[in-house]
């Protein structure tokens, strides 16, 4: 890391440390570029979003007390709420337990960090991609760590069928720091050579993934030990981000991606990327 470099933060991506900067300055943000869309807060009790009077700017405090107030109405009770059902929207509470949160921390925390974008840190286990030029980089790529195995063991078991056999092309955990406004923008995540199933692990604390379609914006509240996996509609049609603004302390997200078609057996880059990127993801790299 270059010595006195505090964030890596490129074009319009913003930190603390460089939020009042020459290059931030010159460009023109919307206020709230949300602020004309309907709200809807996701209730994992009922497996929907329900029409909130919550703002786009709502605080990660306000949107956990509307999802506990959710949770615990009757399905009588919210019959009147207009509602959306995302499908591919999968949120698995306490998927880890609190000594398995604090092995995974231990572990992670013994590689070292990376400046990211927006505020963020990150460790990389994964090709280099060029997502413009589809073009991918092999060379630094040379396992997983071995406590990949433990998440993939656990969503095995909690539903062969939606989380189930999965293979890792890319693990990547990301730090995000309230002290330094971390966030990532409004985005999809790329479809070339990601698969269907996105999947993101809170450890340390939870926070808000803010889903965005057509003028709709719904807030869902993954708490601390939780898993989120995003697939089908929810993971194509719906673009998704963390505000800064939804980040408390200091959270760990453990993510991990999938190999899209392409990079499958039978698909156009399995002979040239694909059949050695999926044997090196079955490699273990020990983090004792």
């Amino acid at each position: 890391m270059e010595e006195g470099v505090k964030c890596g933060c490129k074009g319009v991506r913003y930190c603390k440390f460089c939020v009042d900067s020459d290059r931030i300055k010159k460009f023109q943000f919307e206020k709230d570029p949300f602020g004309d869309h309907e709200v809807f807060v996701y209730s994992p009790a009922h497996n929907k979003s329900f029409k909130s009077a919550l703002k786009a700017d709502a605080s990660l405090e306000q949107i956990r007390e509307e999802r506990n107030h959710l949770d615990k109405m009757g399905e009588s009770d919210l019959s009147d709420l207009k509602c959306l059902e995302i499908e591919g929207l999968l949120l698995q509470l306490d998927f880890v337990n609190g000594e398995e949160e604090k092995f995974l921390a231990e572990r992670i925390d013994k590689k070292e960090w990376k400046l990211s974008q927006s505020g963020r840190r990150k460790q990389d286990y994964g090709p280099q991609v060029a997502f413009k030029h589809q073009k991918v980089k092999i060379c630094r790529f040379i396992g997983m760590p071995d406590y990949a195995d433990i998440i993939l063991n656990k969503m095995q078991q909690i539903s062969d069928e939606k989380l189930g056999h999965y293979q890792p092309f890319e693990l990547c955990n990301l730090e995000y720091d309230e002290e330094r406004l971390s966030s990532i923008d409004m985005h999809k995540d790329d479809m070339w050579i990601w698969g269907n199933r996105l999947i993101s692990l809170n450890l340390l604390e939870g926070s808000i993934m803010s889903l965005e379609k057509e003028k709709q914006l719904v807030f869902v509240d993954m708490p601390r030990l939780s898993l989120l996996c995003m697939y089908n509609e929810c993971r194509y049609q719906w673009s998704h981000a963390i505000f800064p603004k939804h980040i408390v302390g200091r959270r760990i997200a453990l993510t991990m991606r999938e190999p899209g078609e392409a990079f499958l057996e039978g698909g156009n880059m399995y002979e040239a990327y694909g059949k050695e990127l999926i044997r090196i993801g079955n490699i273990r790299l020990s983090t004792a």
